[in-house]
């Protein structure tokens, strides 16, 4: 059966979708209904590529199910880094369709995903019109740019165990058991590599931080891995 996210996703109208999308959400209905109107619903397999990085501006998109990854790949060693991982209501590529520029990393479906797509021209004809919408994007994406600021500082200066840590306490907020992804997916998402993914997982395992059984995760101590994510430069 589809998880109640789904199932709500599918019911929803694409007004309804946005209204749910931090990015929009706020906006009056008459906002969401212009929004909308430009707007299609658009399917994308897993591994599909949304954009790639230098394309120009083809628009924004909101997640409605599955999850989307944006990613950049190193020049020197063609490593996949994961910038950010959206699932249900997340807004995709937000910035590169106000700017009208290009994109600076690639975007692929990280599994089966459906997203609801803002075309690049009838998105920033709305925007002509609604100044009122532009004004609330710049506030939206002001909040943004500090997480991202995090997520830098997180990749500078912590150290694996302490960006695992965090990652750890992040998905189990959806509820245990739950099944990690790959050590390669964890590692570009945490900027780092596979082997030291593992590494960290066997030690936290032994030390009883958390309880594996295979690639599942059955119990945890949130205490020591909150001690853990906020000690990085103590």
């Amino acid at each position: 059966m589809p998880s109640p996210t789904v199932a709500t996703a599918a019911k929803l109208s694409d007004a309804e979708v946005l209204a749910r999308c931090p990015l929009f959400a706020g906006l009056a209905d008459e906002h969401l209904q212009a929004l909308a109107a430009v707007a299609r619903r658009r399917r994308l397999a897993a591994g599909e590529t949304l954009f790639v990085a230098g394309e120009s501006a083809k628009g924004l998109g909101v997640v409605v199910r599955g999850r989307v990854k944006v990613i950049v790949l190193s020049p020197a060693s063609g490593r996949e880094v994961v910038l950010t991982m959206e699932h249900p209501y997340a807004a995709v590529a937000e910035l590169v369709a106000l700017d009208g520029g290009t994109y600076p990393a690639s975007a692929e479906g990280a599994e089966e995903s459906e997203l609801l797509w803002l075309e690049q021209q009838g998105f920033q004809q709305v925007l002509r019109g609604r100044p009122e919408i532009a004004l609330h994007l710049m506030r939206m994406l002001g909040r943004r740019l500090r997480r991202l600021v995090g997520l830098v500082e997180q990749i500078s200066f912590q150290e694996v165990v302490h960006r695992l840590a965090r990652y750890l306490l992040e998905t189990a907020g959806e509820g245990l058991p739950f099944t990690l992804e790959t050590n390669a997916a964890i590692a570009a998402q945490l900027g780092t590599v596979p082997e030291l993914v593992s590494r960290n997982l066997s030690r936290m395992h032994a030390n009883g931080v958390v309880s594996l059984e295979g690639r599942s995760v059955t119990a945890l101590d949130r205490d020591q891995l909150q001690d853990l994510a906020e000690s990085a430069g103590r």
